[in-house]
């Protein structure tokens, strides 16, 4: 009985993980730090991982970075595993992670905004991303770039694929021409 209950509620979760916008894909600790170092991320900087999943970007910001970093994720498994990271670390004064949606989460005092999301999911959060940020933030994408704005920076991963910066600014976060 209790297999079968475990069974559905795993089943569940997957469904459930299936119709979100990103699905959760581990990244790699050296692909992690590129990201944050191409977003150029300088201690006492505000990052903000929006579908942080487990929270290794968010540790990362914190720890080798010296960043206050923020997660956001919409899995409450996620999240308390992401809170346990940051408790193990001795990250809490720098580091926390809230159960949230990526859609309506309140980026205005970001310096940094890491996605690691689908095309779909950029392009939902371009217009807000655009009206919330303040000039000089940077947005790091991994992946997938903004639909129809001009990177500043192009990067790679440790695995080829691209990883694109975008600073917001006169000119910069908006649609390429």
């Amino acid at each position: 009985m209790l297999g079968a209950i475990a069974g559905g509620v795993t089943l569940l979760w997957l469904v459930w993980n299936l119709s979100l916008d990103a699905l959760w894909q581990p990244t790699d600790r050296v692909t992690v730090r590129r990201l944050l170092f191409l977003a150029e991320v300088r201690p006492g900087e505000r990052v903000v991982d929006l579908g942080c999943g487990d929270g290794r970007i968010v540790v990362a910001a914190a720890r080798e970075f010296g960043a206050r970093a923020t997660g956001v994720e919409i899995d409450p498994f996620r999240v308390l595993w992401g809170w346990i990271w940051i408790l193990l670390a001795g990250l809490g004064a720098r580091a926390r992670i809230v159960c949230g949606n990526m859609y309506t989460y309140d980026v205005s005092d970001a310096d940094v905004v890491v996605l690691f999301l689908s095309a779909t999911a950029n392009f939902r959060l371009q217009e807000r991303l655009r009206g919330q940020l303040k000039s000089g933030a940077r947005i790091v994408s991994y992946y997938h770039p903004m639909w129809g704005w001009r990177p500043d920076a192009v990067g790679e991963a440790k695995d080829g694929y691209p990883v694109y910066v975008y600073r917001m600014g006169e000119g910069v976060g908006q649609d390429a021409r």
